[in-house]
């Protein structure tokens, strides 16, 4: 085919996302300005010539440097000051910050200062409404995405790349960068941070202002967190006018040095994203819910980290699926009422959120040492209840507790943590709605691909039957009305343990 009838076989085909910001090599600076700019505040002020970077390692940020070209002998007056100065470009204030570090040469032009942004960082004028926001994400995980093409003078390809999440007010098209795989061999052997996607979000109606899109932002960065197992955000928004750049913002958002970690979302596959995206910024809008959603996936990604190792990711899951009770059983599912929700033991809280996930009570067979574990130790029955008892066993401080602790096996514990955090991760996409396939990280698979199955309470969501209908108090066999206890015992088989 020629040129011309390859352009004309994919002309509907959407073009790959495109920023003026760019990463050679991890953690390289981004340049942000480079010429004249003013430090200022009330006591006084200094004309600076020199530049303006965004670092990622050692302190992270926005940082100013230059030469004094005005009053630069007064420096010696406050250099070891904490004086706040506003950061004027073009008259327009850049952000706000302090000086760091001054060099004194001989003459008052050989002063030379550096110092650091606080807080938001804009480069050009944020006030004006904008049509559409350009973004980088650093640090996000491979998806194979959907099609789209580069259309450059001599060079046109078809990639998979494209993430597409659309809700009644937005359109947000997020595409891996062009390079990729250099991208991430760069991470591979420098750790740290690099761009690996950009984004464009769309408003459907009207303009938007840079203020207003913070709260877009923070509910589309936790939920790329969510998706990435570790934190990111969209960083470097760029408000676009008639293709022009109006203003760009170089705030310094959270995002975790780069890590290879487990995540639930399919490798080779974006189906479902974008339905769980609607989920997610439908719960965003009620503060509650919000303030669920960001404290449910902060715990999840600790654990996923293993910031506290295996011992502190245990007791990390632990915080995540006491907030997931309590939130979606008790205060929405209202499965529980009165003070009875408040004394039922930990690992019935956990039986109570697999009941309504379609996952039995039984250790996974890929998990060999924790069901040694439990087959080894007296009164424990299964999977929730090896759980809490390792957990236990850490948290305590009893001479007993600790000598319990170091008899346990470390995969005992590991596997402990990681079937937690399955818990953790189906019980948010049971809540979110997810009717698709995800990676199981319990499966015992060669390759990646086989461990990718449907959810356990596929596929028609509406159907799933609640195992029991939980009041106060419930019937039993006889048509008499049964003790709170003595029902949840019958519910899960068991003797009820010791609460905690």
């Amino acid at each position: 085919m020629t040129t011309d009838e390859i352009h004309e076989e994919y002309k509907d085909l959407p073009e790959i996302v495109k920023s003026t910001i760019d990463m050679t090599e991890a953690n390289s600076p981004v340049k942000i300005y480079e010429g004249e700019y003013l430090l200022k505040n009330e006591k006084r002020e200094l004309k600076i010539i020199g530049k303006i970077i965004f670092n990622w390692v050692a302190s992270s940020g926005s940082h100013f440097s230059g030469q004094v070209i005005k009053d630069g002998s007064r420096l010696l007056q406050f250099s070891n000051t904490n004086e706040t100065y506003r950061v004027l470009i073009d008259g327009l204030e850049f952000g706000s910050g302090y000086i760091n570090n001054t060099s004194f040469g001989s003459g008052d032009s050989e002063t030379i200062i550096k110092g650091k942004i606080l807080g938001q960082a804009v480069l050009g004028d944020k006030s004006i409404a904008v049509e559409k926001l350009i973004f980088s994400i650093p640090n996000l995980r491979d998806f194979h995405g959907l099609p789209v093409k580069t259309n450059l003078a001599n060079n046109f390809s078809i990639l998979s790349n494209r993430i597409v999440l659309e809700n009644e007010h937005y359109l947000i098209n997020i595409d891996k960068c062009k390079d990729f795989k250099n991208k991430i061999n760069s991470l591979d052997e420098k750790g740290g941070f690099n761009i690996t996607y950009y984004g464009e979000l769309t408003i459907k109606k009207g303009s938007i202002k840079l203020e207003e899109s913070s709260e877009i932002f923070h509910c589309l960065s936790t939920f790329l967190t969510f998706i990435n197992g570790r934190r990111t955000s969209a960083f470097f928004i760029q408000g676009i006018f008639e293709n022009e750049v109006i203003w760009c913002d170089f705030t310094d958002y959270l995002v975790d040095s780069y890590k290879h970690v487990q995540t639930w979302p399919q490798r080779n596959s974006v189906s479902g994203l974008s339905e769980v995206w609607k989920e997610f910024s439908l719960l965003w809008k009620d503060t509650n819910n919000k303030n669920f959603l960001i404290s449910a996936i902060h715990w999840y990604i600790e654990a996923n980290g293993n910031s506290g190792f295996t011992e502190g990711s245990i007791i990390m899951t632990q915080t995540a699926l006491e907030l997931l009770y309590n939130w979606w059983i008790i205060e929405n599912k209202k499965m529980i009422l009165g003070k009875d929700s408040e004394n039922i033991s930990a690992s019935n809280k956990i039986r109570l959120l697999l009941s309504q996930l379609n996952i039995p009570h039984t250790v996974p067979p890929a998990f060999s040492k924790l069901q040694q574990f439990i087959d080894e130790s007296e009164n424990i029955t299964d999977a929730p209840e090896g759980i809490v008892q390792i957990r236990n066993a850490i948290v305590h401080s009893q001479q007993e507790k600790r000598n319990k602790l170091f008899q346990i096996d470390y995969m005992a514990k590991h596997q402990a943590s990681q079937l937690s955090i399955w818990y953790i991760e189906m019980t948010l996409l049971r809540i979110l709605n997810f009717d698709d396939k995800y990676f199981n990280r319990c499966a015992k698979n060669v390759f990646a691909y086989e461990a990718e199955i449907n959810v356990p309470w596929t596929k028609s969501i509406d159907n799933i039957k609640p195992t029991a209908n939980i009041g106060i108090a419930n019937s039993g066999a006889d048509g008499k009305t049964m003790s709170f206890w003595k029902f949840i015992k019958q519910l899960f088989g068991l003797t009820n343990k010791a609460k905690h």
